[in-house]
């Protein structure tokens, strides 16, 4: 069986998304000097306690890495147009949550300096490879129609 790239995409888009998932995604620094974390389940407070009003960023990460999953998966059947469909979806989600990152962070920072992790930066890297990936998806779908009408029955 024969790889493609944006297939490779796919699945490199997944790995990136389960990084993101365990890792930190940004540190809220107060004026005491008191740090907060925050996660993409849960806030933990400079005090020990733990809020996890913030699990929908989690969740947005898990519909995205499953929409990538029915995305390889569908590439694997060569069903372009469900996998331009999947792929427009991905990138609507993985935008959904910067937005919700964004509105989080507003209502968290409280007079603090926010630091951010690599983990912020992981889901941007996945919208980037599905940006990519339909790109390339387009080409291919286009060279197979090239292919198909430069062959007539007729000669």
């Amino acid at each position: 069986m024969k790889f493609r790239l944006y297939q490779i995409l796919h699945i490199a888009a997944i790995a990136l998304l389960v990084m993101a998932l365990i890792g930190n995604v940004a540190f809220f620094i107060g004026a005491d000097g008191s740090t907060s974390v925050l996660d993409n389940f849960k806030y933990a407070m400079p005090d020990g306690s733990s809020s996890s009003s913030v699990v929908a960023l989690g969740v947005v990460l898990i519909v995205a890495a499953v929409v990538n999953a029915f995305a390889l998966l569908v590439s694997l059947f060569s069903n372009f147009a469900l996998l331009k469909r999947c792929l427009i979806l991905s990138m609507l989600v993985l935008a959904g949550y910067y937005i919700l990152l964004l509105v989080y962070s507003f209502i968290l920072i409280d007079e603090s300096a926010v630091d951010m992790c690599k983990g912020m930066f992981f889901p941007l890297a996945v919208l980037a490879a599905n940006a990519l990936a339909f790109v390339m998806t387009r080409r291919e779908e286009a060279r197979i129609v090239a292919k198909a009408l430069g062959f007539r029955l007729r000669d």
